[in-house]
């Protein structure tokens, strides 16, 4: 995706060489990526916060970008609603690490129901692309640092 390469080419600028990489080092932000997913699956929010660092910022398709953890716990999961996910694929179609930043790209669709009041809303699916970049850690995992989807129609 066009939108990868451009977030790739302006992270890597002005960057020392990197350390040689390693198929581990792609293996391991795909998993990343896919770990996100999961936790999606798993409806925990403690879970689904773990995949990100905690200075993430997320650019939600239409609106402003959301900045850090207490931000985007209450974008996520304000206490006035709960939102359950039934279902979510996602496709990862690239991949690009650079040192300790990695870009991965794709598709996904997204199946929730949103609860207010105690009283379940029908469940809607939304089709988006998305572009994920993520930090290496002190320990050597992955989190995602930034985050960004728009809808597909």
């Amino acid at each position: 995706m066009f939108i990868a390469s451009l977030v790739a080419i302006i992270l890597s600028a002005g960057q020392a060489p990197a350390p040689k990489l390693t198929p581990g080092d792609r293996a391991a932000a795909e998993a990343a990526t896919q770990a996100y997913r999961e936790a999606w699956l798993s409806n925990n929010p403690r879970r689904i916060m773990a995949t990100l660092t905690p200075d993430a910022v997320l650019y939600p398709s239409t609106l402003p970008p959301i900045a850090g953890g207490d931000a985007i716990r209450k974008f996520w999961f304000p206490s006035s609603t709960s939102t359950r996910v039934v279902a979510m694929e996602l496709s990862i179609d690239t991949v690009h690490v650079d040192g300790d930043t990695a870009v991965t790209s794709g598709t996904g669709s997204l199946t929730f129901v949103v609860t207010t009041d105690g009283i379940d809303g029908a469940p809607r699916t939304q089709r988006s692309w998305h572009v994920n970049v993520l930090r290496r850690q002190g320990d050597g995992s992955w989190l995602i640092w930034k985050r960004m989807w728009g809808d597909l129609r």
